[in-house]
């Protein structure tokens, strides 16, 4: 079982839109994916939040709200219109339908290889790779993925990905793969960091 964005390569979309998403919510709480990280005037990293939108100041071009975490209101946050990738309006202040990325994951039984894009260049996903990935948890509230990284013949890494960055996903299994260090999953899955 495969998923592939239907366009892998990320745009922002206009601030008219991110506008009109607002105005249409009558809730004003949305799940939005924005750029978290600039670096040198390029987007290097992505976040998606569900937010709660208090103020809009279109002339400023910026975005006043509150994060939100199981309905409740953990911290402040103020967005520039112009970086946000995704906006969707979240009826009744809960967060749409599951992913088919998390999906997948569950069929998998969690050991899946996983192909990400690891720079966004005005938007645009200019750079991928792909790995083994044994899937630890699931957040599909904060759209985050947690699991340790496995890569050639270093130490499996544990990492937390932004489900939004994944453009692919499939099952890895024991036949088919039989090179991959599968005597340490036990292992793996009993010395997961709490975080």
């Amino acid at each position: 079982m495969n998923f592939e964005m239907n366009n892998p390569s990320l745009k922002f979309i206009s601030t008219n839109d991110v506008y009109e998403a607002i105005d249409r919510c009558n809730s004003k709480v949305l799940r939005i994916t924005y750029c978290s990280l600039t670096i040198n005037n390029q987007c290097s990293n992505t976040k998606t939040e569900v937010i709660k939108v208090n103020r809009v100041d279109r002339s400023c071009g910026i975005i006043e709200g509150q994060i939100l975490r199981n309905n409740q209101p953990v911290e402040d946050i103020i967005l520039r219109d112009r970086r946000i990738l995704r906006i969707e309006c979240v009826q009744g202040s809960t967060p749409p339908g599951p992913s088919p990325i998390f999906d997948i994951i569950k069929n998998c039984k969690g050991f899946v290889r996983i192909t990400e894009c690891t720079q966004l260049v005005g938007g645009q996903c200019q750079d991928r790779r792909s790995y083994p990935f044994l899937v630890t948890d699931v957040d599909e509230r904060n759209n985050t993925i947690k699991g340790f990284r496995i890569s050639g013949n270093q130490n499996p890494e544990f990492i937390i990905l932004d489900a939004s960055l994944i453009l692919r996903v499939e099952c890895l299994s024991q036949g088919s793969n039989p090179n991959l260090p599968w005597m340490l999953i036990p292992i793996l899955l009993q010395n997961k960091p709490n975080r």
